[in-house]
């Protein structure tokens, strides 16, 4: 590999040399006259600098562009939720309250979790249960403390219970 000053010294000879000049520097470095003219177009090329302002305008360009889809990237992420084996839990807690089956809740959680794996009804059903218990324990806590400030209530089983018998006068 030639030197840079070898370099310079052939761009000059091409460049502004004399009758002769390029065949005895190629005979000196045992070189063919044609690589002499190629190290020199190379010479001419960098000293010019439009291959270089090019390639700095194509990196500009690749920087932008990566910036954008950097941006764009972390405005998805900042509205991503995770999908954690908890988030599935409360997911199917949530769907259970509302009146919804473990298999829909399932089906449905299998549409935002994407790729990512879903438990089963049977698995996300004991994740509920014991939701619930823990809910339950809670309530029970909530209720002695509440208890003592309520004036009236009612039961939702008195408005919704329906014995036999209450469904035979609703008829007549």
């Amino acid at each position: 590999m030639p030197t840079i000053s070898q370099r310079i010294a052939s761009a000059f000879a091409v460049l502004r040399g004399g009758y002769g000049d390029i065949t005895a520097m190629a005979k000196d470095r045992e070189r063919s006259r044609q690589s002499l003219y190629r190290e020199a177009e190379k010479i001419v090329v960098a000293v010019e600098g439009s291959a270089t302002d090019a390639r700095i305008e194509d990196l500009r360009r690749q920087l932008a562009d990566r910036e954008a889809e950097n941006r764009a990237l972390r405005g998805r992420l900042e509205r991503a939720v995770e999908i954690t084996r908890d988030t599935q839990e409360e997911f199917a807690a949530v769907a259970q309250a509302e009146g919804v089956s473990l298999g829909v809740a399932r089906r449905l959680l299998s549409v935002v979790a994407g790729s990512k794996p879903v438990p089963s009804a049977a698995t996300l059903g004991r994740a509920t249960l014991e939701a619930g218990q823990h809910a339950g324990a809670l309530l029970e806590v909530l209720d002695e403390a509440a208890r003592p400030r309520v004036e009236q209530a009612a039961a939702d089983e008195i408005f919704s219970y329906r014995s036999p018998a209450c469904a035979r006068n609703w008829r007549t």
